[in-house]
């Protein structure tokens, strides 16, 4: 709408520079004291202010100061008779967008700088639109009291430097609460740079991470990229010793070489790394290093998985359900209470990520706009058959017994993709109990995970 707001205890100007901006388009409201603009600001929000700065009882310094606290995002450009560079800097300073000197310039330049004035405002609008959505498309869905603690840990380590370590299995949200962490930070304006460390060889690490020198030509490299906000090494436990070795000296100096060159480059960043492995296993195993670990182990949020809390699953379902559809401009649909239901009854091994994969699956094959029970597909439907078949067999209630058991804990393990201490841990017993049951039965691992 153009809105703009003129301050100014001189009525004979404010009317003046009125009469200006109403013959080019922009609507105008006059005050002509700090009290009326203040009140008016409560109100509504302008997409420009003229702010006078000599003014009886509330100068305009102050006004501008009182404007901000109402309104951050306000855009004032200051009018002064008597200006000074030292109070065009105090303006600055308290939140001005622009100064100027009376007499006001000539039309065509004043309308310019009205125009910019507001364009400048409706960008930082934008902006912070586009903040919000992406803040919102990155929200940490769930009430449950282990999602509360993760979101009161996001809120207390936000505001710290300090490396932070992030663990959990795999699809319970690590790089979702990273994001959280940086866009509550004061570095939320600067770039979030993701490095996954599955990807990171001997030969990658120095001219990805660090950059390279190369015929005189300088590229950077992710650390670079990353100057003033933060990096997220995910999976860190994929790391090979040599690379922890050389990120360990980065942490702990905040500095880095790039190839080809010798000069140091200092690093204004901020760690977080995420695993979902148990690393004090892995120091024990002697496949992580134990000075590496403790130096990223300062500060820790352990995600609970999708089993533990899934009084979060209606949640999450029906905020699946409806992002899906509007990004894919589907008539809207829901998952009716029965369907909800019978979602939190599964154990899922591949938590979030498995349930809102399998949301808007149903939603593509479904041809009704309400969900129920019926239409869920039960994963493992393969190992249900097979204890259907065992079932129907003519077998003794000790074979029974032992062969239910097997297929049992053969799904286990393909749920958890062959992670001894997650199924352990699932199956709630201890490893070497279920290292036992695995030889017990001769079950064959993948060799990968042997």
């Amino acid at each position: 709408m153009n809105n703009v707001l003129i301050i100014d205890d001189e009525k004979s100007i404010a009317e003046s520079i009125s009469m200006v901006l109403n013959s080019e388009g922009y609507i105008t409201e006059e005050c002509y004291d700090g009290k009326c603009a203040l009140q008016k600001i409560s109100e509504k929000e302008f997409d420009l202010i003229l702010l006078d700065i000599k003014m009886p009882k509330m100068d305009g310094l102050e006004v501008l100061e009182k404007i901000m606290a109402i309104n951050k995002n306000s855009v004032v450009i200051m009018i002064s008779g008597h200006g000074t560079i030292d109070t065009a800097v105090e303006a600055t300073k308290k939140g001005a967008y622009g100064f100027l000197l009376k007499p006001l310039p000539d039309l065509p330049e004043l309308i310019m700088i009205i125009r910019n004035a507001i364009d400048f405002k409706k960008s930082k609008d934008e902006i912070r639109r586009i903040k919000k959505e992406f803040s919102e498309a990155n929200r940490i869905i769930g009430k449950s009291e282990k999602i509360k603690e993760v979101n009161t840990l996001i809120n207390k380590f936000a505001g710290l430097n300090s490396n932070v370590l992030i663990t959990g299995e795999s699809g319970t949200g690590k790089e979702l609460v990273a994001r959280q962490i940086h866009l509550e930070s004061g570095r939320s304006e600067m770039p979030f740079v993701e490095i996954n460390s599955a990807n990171l060889t001997e030969d990658k690490i120095e001219s990805e991470l660090f950059g390279k020198v190369e015929n005189g030509i300088n590229f950077s490299g992710k650390f670079e990229q990353a100057e003033g906000g933060t990096i997220f090494l995910d999976e860190v436990s994929n790391l090979s010793t040599e690379i922890q070795s050389k990120l360990l000296n980065v942490i702990e100096t905040n500095k880095i070489t790039k190839s080809g060159s010798n000069i140091d480059i200092q690093l204004d960043v901020r760690f977080i790394f995420a695993t979902n492995k148990d690393l004090e296993e892995e120091v024990n195993e002697r496949r992580f290093r134990e000075d590496f670990y403790h130096r990223i182990n300062v500060l820790q949020i352990n995600i609970a998985p999708l089993r533990e809390r899934p009084e979060d699953i209606p949640e999450l379902v029906d905020y699946f359900t409806s992002n899906f559809c509007n990004q894919n401009n589907l008539l809207e649909k829901f998952f009716t209470e029965k369907a909800k239901s019978t979602l939190i009854t599964f154990r899922w091994p591949g938590n979030v990520r498995e349930l809102k994969n399998l949301v808007e699956r149903l939603i593509i094959v479904v041809n009704k706009k309400a969900i129920d029970y019926e239409d869920i597909d039960l994963p493992g439907s393969k190992h249900v058959k097979e204890f259907s078949d065992l079932l129907n067999k003519n077998m003794s209630l000790n074979d029974f017994q032992t062969e239910s058991e097997r297929v049992f804990i053969i799904k286990m393990l393909n749920d958890y993709n062959y992670n001894k201490s997650q199924t352990a841990e699932a199956l709630k017993i201890q490893r070497s109990h279920l290292y036992n049951l695995i030889k017990k039965y001769n079950i064959s691992i993948p060799d990968k995970n042997k």
